[in-house]
């Protein structure tokens, strides 16, 4: 696995040119022009990881992550890391444990989390995904789900994307299936949701 590198805006926006075309790939555009201020006024960065990689864990903070290749995490993948907004952009399949998105990502190949999505950006971002979704359990606690592909999970708990265009989640679950712990009166607790899972502790009522 090579190091990853720091790239400027243009070979950003070169690298997605010269990438096979998708609509997903589209938004990666979009979104990576979005973020092009903090790029020019030197509060962000852009860091490619060139190919496949795997990694343990990987936090998304302040700089751009792009990952030409697929991505793997074998523990915990999550964006937003104290920060307000973050992007995420991957130009192959990303496989990982658990998912913790408060803000952008793109995937341009399929997404499989072996665990938990817990997803939350006060309807502001989206997970924009062109293949298929796979996961055991999706949380959606105000957060756009743009799946081109299928989704396709045990169980679902959504209060947004389940009732609008973008993504439709079609949920199992309702806050009373949660541990008392973790619904604060009909509303989750998310930050404890995922210290529990990092631990791997039951969230559920009826343990999964």
């Amino acid at each position: 696995m090579s190091e990853p590198r720091f790239i400027t805006l243009k070979e950003a926006f070169d690298l997605l040119e010269n990438s096979p075309q998708s609509t997903v790939q589209q938004e990666m555009g979009v979104h990576l022009e979005a973020f092009a201020e903090f790029v020019e006024d030197e509060s962000s960065r852009i860091v490619l990881y060139e190919g496949d990689i795997t990694l343990r864990y990987l936090a998304v903070k302040d700089d751009i992550v792009i990952v030409n290749g697929n991505l793997t995490v074998t523990g915990i993948l999550e964006d937003c890391l104290e920060v307000n907004i973050s992007l995420l952009l991957v130009l192959g399949n990303v496989t990982t444990t658990h998912l913790f998105t408060f803000s952008q990502i793109c995937i341009a190949g399929n997404l499989t989390v072996s665990n938990a999505i817990v997803a939350d950006s006060t309807c502001d971002y989206s997970l924009d995904v062109e293949g298929d979704l796979k996961a055991h359990l999706i949380i959606e606690s105000g957060h756009w789900f743009d799946i081109k592909g299928n989704i396709m999970a045990d169980y679902i708990y959504g209060w947004h994307s389940s009732k609008e265009r973008k993504g439709l989640l079609e949920p199992n679950l309702t806050e009373e299936d949660f541990m008392e712990e973790i619904n604060d009166d009909g509303r989750l607790e998310l930050g404890t949701v995922m210290q529990y899972l990092m631990k791997n502790q039951p969230i559920l009522r009826n343990a999964i």
